[in-house]
């Protein structure tokens, strides 16, 4: 756990690592020396048994010296935040982003026979924190496969949570090719290429049972104004057609919120919504999107809670890290679903509490994201039976069969009225030993190896669409990649 946390501070900013380390010295310096004075003034002498209530000060110094310390390294941290704040907002040049336009390829080919059944296309994207670098690799092969076969305006539906949502942005901005072709790596490729966990997270004040986090996103939110802020951008994310929902979860109410451009959204029991109005202006939606997204990647404990009016809210994926309905309930006939997490399989740890509470959280993830698998498999098999049933009823009253009595119900009055149809499925995910060895969730300074991430799934996801798809198919399965880019198939639903 030690070894972990110091990996991560020693990644922080300079603004900060200086001071607090300079500030510790001094506070480290300065109480040594007073306890030093404290036991030169002592007439020690080793060779006299002392009783043991004679030394109950000495405790008592001890115990006043520990709470000094920590007191101490609290102040330091805290000077130490306001200063790298002072010199990130007023000393340090604020970094530039390069101008990029949106850039939306245009196929010459027909429409391909393999989609002529397929009217809407929905894109659902997983939290997972830096594993949203494997989720990008295969975001630009399922991208660019429909681009080849001119079906990107098919896509109709992009629904993300946590690292998905950000990941959601350049989908909709067409960032995902660049400008000079399909080799060259993109705004979107780049980004991930260059994640350095200083230029996303902050250090943040803390005081014990006054502050429940740790860090802040300023710098990532000034990476998001720096691309997203753009006028081409912006404009283009505010006109597209594609409906989208960014997801974030309701801490006092403990239902799931979404933020969406969608006036019509679907109506879902236990879900708002919070509707991003394009008759606002351009920097009023930019606005709105921002809180939006920063309230569905807000991971605790380490980002405080983001706050609306008097609502606060935090990550998405504590309710739903994988959220499939809103592409099943706008009946998208066919979902490319990118989980970052359900693949679980690991060597239990009995040592370690900390590894046993992170294991909890990482198979608590990973059923969230199989559970809305199999909920989709059985909102299909609902709709396959309700057709059976139609269709039976039908046949028999065309040859004048008596039905046999039935006992209706109200459950199956429900189940008989709906109207959705069965959903498709292409899923891929990167094997839990891939991430372990790779990039995992919380290391976001891993550079290179997001690099080599977003290759291995670039390539494996282009690959297995080219050889292995079929858009007919009905059985859910889940592509896995290891390390070499080899798949295994998980057909266990």
């Amino acid at each position: 756990m030690l070894r972990g946390l110091l990996t991560i501070v020693v990644r922080l900013p300079m603004g900060f690592l200086i001071p607090l380390t300079f500030l510790i010295g001094i506070w480290t310096f300065f109480l040594f020396k007073e306890f030093s004075k404290y036991l030169n003034l002592r007439d020690l002498n080793p060779f006299v048994t002392v009783p043991i209530v004679s030394r109950l000060d000495d405790i008592l110094i001890a115990a006043v010296l520990v709470v000094l310390y920590a007191a101490g390294l609290l102040i330091a941290y805290n000077l130490s935040v306001v200063i790298n704040w002072a010199l990130s907002s007023y000393a340090i040049r604020t970094v530039s982003f390069p101008a990029v336009r949106p850039h939306r390829p245009v196929s010459e080919a027909d429409q391909s026979d393999r989609f002529k059944h397929v009217n809407k296309i929905g894109i659902v994207l997983a939290g997972g924190g830096a594993k949203g670098a494997f989720q990008a690799g295969a975001m630009k092969a399922v991208y660019r496969f429909l681009a080849e076969h001119n079906v990107l305006d098919k896509v109709k539906v992009i629904s993300g949570t946590s690292i998905g949502s950000w990941n959601a942005l350049f989908w909709l901005a067409d960032l995902i090719k660049s400008e000079k072709g399909w080799d060259a790596p993109s705004l979107h490729e780049n980004w991930w290429r260059s994640i350095r966990l200083r230029s996303l997270v902050a250090p943040s004040w803390y005081v014990p049972g006054l502050r429940n986090a740790f860090c802040e996103t300023t710098p990532w939110q000034r990476g998001f104004d720096g691309i997203f802020g753009q006028p081409d951008v912006t404009q283009h994310i505010l006109h597209t057609k594609i409906n989208f929902y960014l997801t974030r979860s309701d801490v006092r109410s403990g239902q799931l919120q979404c933020t969406t451009n969608n006036g019509h959204a679907p109506h879902i029991p236990k879900v708002r919504y919070s509707w991003l109005d394009p008759s606002k202006g351009a920097d009023e939606f930019l606005k709105d999107l921002k809180f939006g997204v920063f309230a569905s990647m807000d991971l605790p404990p380490l980002f405080p809670y983001m706050k609306l009016d008097e609502e606060l809210f935090e990550d998405g994926g504590v309710i739903d890290n994988l959220p499939i309905l809103f592409a099943g309930m706008e009946q998208c006939d066919l979902i490319f679903v990118l989980p970052l997490n359900s693949d679980f399989h690991a060597k239990p740890n009995q040592r370690s509490v900390m590894k046993r509470f992170l294991r909890v959280m990482d198979v608590r993830q990973g059923a969230l994201e199989r559970g809305s698998l199999k909920n989709l498999y059985l909102y299909n098999e609902l709709a396959v039976l309700r057709d059976y049933v139609r269709a039976l009823e039908a046949k028999m009253s065309d040859a004048k069969i008596e039905l046999p009595p039935m006992r209706r119900s109200e459950t199956l009055d429900w189940a008989l009225k709906r109207t959705h149809q069965p959903s498709k499925i292409f899923a891929i995910c990167p094997l839990r030993t891939f991430a372990e060895s790779t990039i995992n969730t919380q290391e976001l300074w891993k550079s290179k190896k997001a690099r080599f991430a977003f290759n291995v799934m670039y390539r494996s996801t282009r690959d297995v669409l080219r050889s292995k798809f079929d858009p007919n198919a009905e059985r859910i399965r889940i592509a896995l990649v290891d390390h070499a880019g080899a798949i295994t198939w998980d057909e266990d639903f």
